[in-house]
């Protein structure tokens, strides 16, 4: 016989929501219609790699409601955000709109606010730091697929793959600032359950502001964002884009 709480973590994931579906039909269109020419422009380029940007923020916070629904809070399903709608995560305000304005201002894939987590139901430490890594991990995905892209494009299609290479080196800032060990960051999250408890206890005080910190190193340290752009391109060009197009596509996107 089957329990009421193994029913349901055995429950089927919920399909894409429409909101999502509709931003990936309007990241292909736009994909296509640049490949093919059809689209040209600042405008086109824009709404393609900002699209793009959002859905890898939803696959983000997937990834860690997944794998915390796998790890034993059987809450998750009943939330919403199996779902995929960027409407339902904890903060629309820090899951969307920040990430956007710093992606085209500074041209950082800054990382969103997280889905709410019980972490206390996780079945031990190495799901907590599984939830944790699970965010990053589908922006690697998301990166792979980029890679993938960018060599199916062809040679030419140079405004294709000039977007495609610059949301690569948004999807590789946005890897390289989560796994940071910062109180409120994943990277953080990977290591808390392994650390001491006073340890712990400063680091989540301290995480309550890391949304402050991080704008504030954003707006006033231009060494921390040339010192993450610097190692997102390290690793962009490492998987083959490269750093012409890169360049290409971050002047196309730039609407001033």
């Amino acid at each position: 016989m089957i329990e009421p709480s193994e029913a349901r973590i055995a429950s089927p994931v919920q399909g894409p929501s429409i909101n999502f579906l509709l931003i990936a039909l309007i990241f292909t269109a736009l994909g296509v219609a640049i490949g093919t020419g059809s689209a040209a422009g600042s405008g086109a380029a824009f709404v393609f790699v900002m699209a793009g940007w959002v859905l890898s923020l939803c696959l983000h916070e997937f990834g860690h409601a997944f794998v915390a629904w796998r790890g034993g809070d059987t809450d998750i399903p009943a939330t919403g955000y199996l779902s995929l709608d960027p409407r339902l995560y904890a903060d629309p305000l820090s899951t969307i709109v920040l990430p956007l304005v710093f992606t085209i201002l500074g041209g950082i894939g800054f990382p969103g606010g997280s889905v709410f987590v019980n972490r206390e139901r996780l079945r031990g430490r190495v799901w907590q730091s599984a939830m944790s890594a699970a965010g990053p991990a589908m922006n690697v995905l998301c990166l792979l697929f980029l890679m993938l892209l960018y060599r199916l494009s062809g040679e030419d299609s140079d405004t294709l793959r000039a977007v495609i290479a610059v949301s690569a080196l948004f999807q590789g800032t946005a890897i390289v600032l989560n796994l940071l060990p910062i109180p409120g960051l994943d990277g953080y999250g990977i290591l808390r359950p392994w650390l001491p408890a006073a340890v712990v206890a400063s680091g989540d005080r301290l995480a309550l502001y890391s949304g402050l910190v991080l704008t504030g190193l954003f707006l006033f340290s231009s060494a921390f964002g040339r010192t993450l752009l610097r190692a997102s391109l390290y690793l962009t060009t490492l998987l083959g884009f490269g750093s012409a197009d890169v360049g290409a596509g971050y002047n196309l996107i730039r609407l001033w």
